[in-house]
């Protein structure tokens, strides 16, 4: 069987994009897919790459090319003011959703509720994101006080950074990022490259 990672954070439009097809093409093609939490940011001051955001002629063409993408997908995009925003609570709660084996739920959820519906950080500091945590834990049915202990955990702190330092050390630069058994494919508009990565096996 296929494997397809799939590294991901929540602040990347493109890869609330990815995820609204991933699925579907796994699923086409019997593969096994796999969600892995990373910190954007951390990952751009890794290896020198700069926030399309924070080029302001990027950041305007950003936003038609989202807006693009959703209506190719047709799926709903709702840019969520201020942007960016901080995740570095929700991917660590992610970290924990991996380990209780609701990872999957955690992804659909939160892009959902950033992306779609507009529940999303209202600032950068780590405290704006207690409510749109608690927001995912009653959309994926989990604990909020539990999800909250875990984003505040030392053990999921380190277990994010890992997962940054791993994706970083495979060549990765941006999100969302695609490993297909070990080929590495960047960017919502490379998920034909992913398909035929799989159609080849």
């Amino acid at each position: 069987m296929a494997r397809v990672e799939f590294f991901f954070d929540l602040v990347s439009p493109y890869s609330y994009l990815a995820q609204t097809q991933i699925r579907r093409i796994c699923a086409g093609h019997g593969a096994e897919l796999i969600f892995r939490p990373f910190l954007l940011g951390a990952v751009h001051n890794a290896t020198g790459n700069i926030a399309p955001a924070a080029v302001p002629a990027k950041a305007r063409y950003l936003l038609r090319d989202l807006r693009r993408w959703a209506k190719y997908y047709g799926v709903p995009l709702n840019f969520p003011r201020p942007f960016p925003f901080t995740t570095v609570a929700s991917m660590r709660a992610a970290c924990w959703c991996e380990e209780q084996g609701n990872l999957d739920d955690f992804v659909r959820e939160g892009f959902d509720a950033y992306w779609v519906d507009g529940k999303g950080p209202k600032g950068t500091d780590r405290r704006d994101e207690a409510e749109p945590l608690r927001e995912i834990a009653r959309r994926i049915g989990a604990d909020p006080d539990k999800l909250a202990e875990a984003a505040a955990a030392p053990e999921y702190r380190d277990a994010l950074r890992e997962s940054t330092e791993e994706a970083v050390r495979r060549g990765a630069f941006g999100a969302p990022t695609f490993f297909v058994d070990g080929e590495l494919f960047w960017g919502n508009d490379r998920l034909h490259f992913v398909e035929q990565a799989l159609e080849g096996r």
